[in-house]
């Protein structure tokens, strides 16, 4: 089993008491393997350390309760959380112990009708955009990512825009690419986004864990910024969105004569102004041999991106060991339930409007192949 978090394994001493014909006892082996510091709930994990000597009295205890005066533990759970397992052998020479932490978390297993695709729409909160308030950009056409992908499209809008997604099961974290989103990227129109994922650690079916990032291929370019934020501002009518940022910079969503009207999203909470931070990602804006505005691709880890995979699949595909903390370090996930998908840059792209992320849904690939 993956561990999420680099726990101790376990921490094994002896502490002599007197000098008599009995042997010191020894811990030759904790018995527990490496990497078994995370269990199931639902199943049970065998505990024997092995000794130099059996001319012992055995004590276990849980969460300092003793549970056991046997030689093998057999620790079957029956709740989540975080377990501290001692154990010591005693006799009249001295005592040798050693100590466990174990975690056990709840994975929600396939089951007959599970689906491969998302099954629960959690929330859309998109930043301004030319389609918010239409179509692709309405609350009530959220839905229409949940469940098998079709020609519908929905959009985030500008930087920061999102929304949150889940899966009837966890998508376990296997070797290589474990899941894709699927959008309406094509060559020279890359609209990237980055996913966002969860596990369910505390098991009570609900995004309320921490979100972990994936680290795509231009996570550590110069030109990407951390923990950017940006504020936009309803202008309350058919007019540019204005915008600032904390890296001092202002600028407005540009209306354009092909969708007129308010581009500020009409059905969220916040009416006057809504803020929203996230990585940006550098701005790939350029013009081909033609003088027509492109916005290349990113190498790998975006969604709404042309990457190589992309093509052939109509989709982006990831690797939960691609997830990074807010500090930006690896963490190893035993699987993920939940996503969020935002858009992570921030372009006007002139005539063509602001680049804004669209997606269609997202699969368990292990369900596909």
């Amino acid at each position: 089993m993956n561990k999420i978090i680099a726990i101790c394994v376990a921490l094994c001493f002896f502490v002599s008491c007197s000098d008599d014909d009995a042997i010191l006892p020894e811990l030759k082996s904790s018995g527990l393997e490496e990497n078994q510091n995370q269990l199931q709930l639902g199943k049970s994990l065998a505990l024997t350390p092995s000794l130099n000597t059996k001319d012992v009295d055995y004590q276990w205890k849980i969460n300092n309760e003793v549970v056991s005066n046997e030689a093998t533990l057999l620790f079957n759970p029956d709740k989540i959380g975080n377990y501290t397992i001692h154990f010591s052998a005693t006799n009249s020479s001295g005592t040798a112990e050693c100590t466990y932490d174990i975690e056990v978390i709840k994975l929600r297993d396939k089951v007959e009708n599970s689906s491969a695709y998302l099954t629960t729409l959690l929330e859309y909160k998109p930043a301004p955009g030319q389609y918010i308030n239409e179509e692709i950009g309405l609350p009530e056409n959220a839905e229409q990512i949940v469940g098998e992908p079709s020609s519908n499209l929905l959009t985030l809008g500008g930087f920061g825009g999102y929304v949150i997604a889940g899966f009837d099961h966890t998508i376990m974290n296997t070797e290589g690419k474990d899941f894709q989103v699927y959008a309406n990227s094509f060559d020279g129109s890359s609209e990237a986004g980055i996913v966002m994922v969860m596990f369910d650690l505390n098991g009570n079916d609900k995004a309320d864990d921490e979100w972990y990032e994936l680290k795509g291929s231009a996570h550590d370019d110069p030109q990407t910024i951390r923990n950017y934020t940006i504020t936009y501002t309803n202008p309350k009518g058919t007019a540019d969105v204005p915008w600032t940022d904390n890296q001092g910079n202002s600028g407005v969503v540009k209306q354009n004569s092909y969708h007129v009207h308010n581009y500020y999203p009409e059905f969220i909470a916040e009416q006057d102004q809504i803020t929203f931070t996230g990585t940006l990602l550098p701005n790939k804006k350029g013009t081909n041999d033609k003088g027509w505005i492109v916005i290349d691709e990113f190498d790998y880890g975006y969604v709404d991106n042309y990457s190589e995979e992309y093509p052939s699949n109509k989709a982006n595909q990831f690797d939960i060991n691609w997830a990074i903390d807010k500090d930006g370090k690896s963490v190893t996930l035993p699987g993920i339930d939940f996503v969020k998908i935002y858009t992570a840059v921030n372009i006007d792209a002139g005539i063509l409007g602001e680049v804004s992320t669209e997606i269609k849904g997202a699969a368990d690939l292990s369900m596909l192949n």
